[in-house]
């Protein structure tokens, strides 16, 4: 039997760590650029290799993105008043 790393493709020590070593809890950075219709985003953690997905968009339209806490950033036609962060399944914050 694999490990759940190789079953579900991800780097889960990080991710358990900021959680169980740290108090604060991350927090998803993002800056909007509406002019050129992109969104630039970034994981705000403790632990360096911290990456975790995160459902994105529109509230009933979203997509799964994996920020790390490097600079990302993607097109978007969706405006920052609509963008949405699915902090209903994330225990995170998020900086606009």
């Amino acid at each position: 039997m694999g490990s759940f790393n190789q079953h579900t493709g991800l780097q889960l020590r990080p991710i358990f760590d900021q959680y169980l070593r740290h108090a604060a809890i991350p927090t998803l950075e993002l800056r909007f650029d509406e002019d050129a219709h992109t969104v630039a985003y970034r994981w705000l953690a403790q632990e360096k290799q911290f990456a975790m997905p995160v459902r994105v968009g529109l509230k009933d339209a979203g997509q799964i993105i994996m920020p790390t806490t490097a600079w990302q950033r993607r097109r978007t036609n969706i405006s920052k008043d609509d963008f949405a962060v699915a902090t209903d399944h994330y225990c995170i914050k998020i900086k606009q």
